[in-house]
């Protein structure tokens, strides 16, 4: 009987410590996650531009082909090495949000490329857009949009998933 009581509370503390596990990583409009859905050509992010001058110089500027890093299958060029070795004290950080996407589009449910020029910095994140217009129409609602955008993320990435 007494061995039945242990056996009994043993099999609960396992269910309950599984249930309590997330069953897979919380999920990132980052590209860093490996399973983003990331807007990139031929594997370069940002058109090529710089992540961390967004943040720093507030003003997006090209990399430099000769100094890259590759994050999450997405490759990153940099404008000097100290810029490269920011980046990759907090790659996440510096990542823009929705997979390099235009945020605007993307709460339309539509996937569509970007000005690398044309962008928001808000609470630390990068959002990047198509044009001046989808980013004054992002800055009419930016919570809003942000909302629409992150769904419409992961149901874009998921659909992206079953086709391969």
């Amino acid at each position: 009987m007494q061995r039945l009581r242990i056996g009994i509370v043993l099999t609960l503390m396992v269910l309950c410590l599984a249930a309590a596990a997330p069953a897979q990583p919380p999920p990132t409009t980052s590209g860093g996650s490996g399973m983003a859905l990331l807007n990139l050509d031929n594997t370069v992010a940002l058109h090529g531009y710089d992540p961390v001058s967004y943040f720093e110089r507030e003003q997006p500027r090209p990399g430099n082909k000769r100094i890259l890093e590759r994050v999450g299958g997405a490759t990153y060029y940099f404008t000097s090495r100290a810029s490269r070795y920011t980046f990759l004290g907090n790659a996440p950080a510096y990542q823009p949000q929705f997979g390099g996407y235009c945020a605007t589009s993307m709460a339309q449910g539509r996937l569509e490329d970007i000005d690398p020029e044309s962008f928001v910095i808000l609470d630390n994140k990068l959002y990047l857009f198509k044009d001046d217009a989808a980013r004054a129409r992002f800055l009419s609602d930016p919570r809003g949009t942000v909302a629409a955008a992150s769904h419409n993320y992961f149901e874009q990435a998921r659909k992206q998933r079953t086709y391969y």
